[in-house]
């Protein structure tokens, strides 16, 4: 492959795992074979952990910000952003931009490719996502998918022959060496530390979360608990307020958004990671938990359930049931050689499937083809 290949990425600005999932490829490019840029575009302005991971790795980048809804003068801006970079590959992390992609290759005459990698769990995706993933999908070069229910379940939605000609299987992944066990002897610690990172959306069950703490502190008085809640969202003042409401306040933290070396920082400050959700396409923040080598509890949902097997690798419980999710933490609580036992495996899983070196491979695959 020639090494001028240029790729530019087109990703959201804030919070999500598309900033996460990029830059673990960028670093797992470590011979350079691809001349990358970056477009961040989103209605929240770009994070200054982008910028900084930009500037440090040397990717030219462009910021972009969106208004709500159809923002043509954006369109206009990504638009003008290609022509800058000129790229052999567009990169769309998402279906949403695809006309200011379609319109680069016909006003420009590009033989450019367009690359679409689409992650949103298809039981959330909107009237809107359906929309611009059936325009994208006839389109683009590939559609990437995280996993083959994804690649399903689009399939019957928009149709097989569409979706056979365009999809690739590769699954997210991330840096082992930098999400690595810390020493955390779960049954010798003043208090037990219970943990959640996403963002603070309806999408995810935090109420569910909380109740289930609340019913955990009464249970079990032999041990402490805490309860650490990164990220930040439209559905902070009702946690904070349910918080109060629950009488657990004083034991539950709210770390708000977290830059990538406080993140790891806040994992490794865990004994129990738990993901608390509607519903997924494939997890990074379950990754993270489970190459930090902590036992994962996680809903019983599609997305989650393909990564997690249940009694093995992790322990899962049905979306909503408090009651269930307080008796899974009250048994790691007090089994803690069961629960170092589901780190140990969900390191093992996260290292034979998870490594951003063998992800890129298949990336630099789907990108010779």
């Amino acid at each position: 492959m020639p090494i001028d290949m240029k790729v530019t990425h087109l990703l959201y600005s804030g919070l999500g795992g598309h900033g996460s999932v990029f830059f673990s490829l960028i670093k797992a490019d470590t011979e350079k074979i691809f001349d990358t840029s970056v477009i961040f575009c989103g209605v929240e302005d770009v994070r200054q952990e982008y910028l900084e991971n930009c500037k440090n790795l040397k990717i030219p980048f462009f910021a972009v910000k969106k208004k709500q809804g159809i923002d043509l003068d954006c369109y206009k801006q990504i638009y003008k952003a290609f022509k800058k970079s000129q790229p052999d590959v567009i990169f769309l992390h998402g279906p949403s931009f695809i006309l200011p992609a379609m319109m680069y290759r016909w006003r420009r005459k590009s033989s450019a490719r367009i690359i679409l990698r689409d992650t949103q769990a298809v039981h959330l995706k909107s009237k809107m996502d359906w929309i611009w993933l059936r325009i994208a999908a006839r389109y683009v070069t590939k559609i990437i998918f995280l996993t083959d229910e994804a690649k399903e379940a689009v399939s019957i939605k928009i149709g097989k022959r569409i979706i056979d000609r365009t999809a690739v299987i590769i699954s997210n992944g991330l840096d082992l060496d930098r999400y690595s066990p810390a020493d955390r002897p779960l049954g010798k610690k003043a208090y037990i530390t219970i943990g959640m990172q996403s963002r603070l959306q309806r999408i995810k069950d935090h109420p569910t979360l909380l109740r289930a703490f609340a019913l955990l502190k009464e249970k079990e008085k032999k041990h402490s608990f805490r309860l650490r809640i990164a990220g930040d969202g439209d559905t902070m003042p009702d946690l904070v307020n349910l918080a109060k409401q629950l009488k657990i306040d004083d034991d539950v933290e709210f770390c708000g958004m977290l830059n990538e070396t406080a993140l790891l920082d806040f994992m490794l400050s865990l004994d129990i990671y738990v993901h608390a959700t509607m519903g997924e396409t494939m997890s990074n923040s379950i990754m993270q938990a489970m190459a930090c080598q902590l036992p994962v509890v996680a809903s019983n949902v599609w997305g989650v359930n393909n990564m997690i097997e249940d009694g093995v690798d992790g322990l899962l419980y049905e979306s909503g049931d408090a009651l269930q999710l307080s008796s899974i933490l009250l048994r790691l609580a007090i089994n803690p050689e069961e629960a170092s036992s589901l780190g140990i495996r969900a390191r093992n899983t996260a290292a034979s499937k998870y490594s951003n070196k063998t992800v890129f491979q298949k990336y630099k695959a789907a990108l010779e083809a």
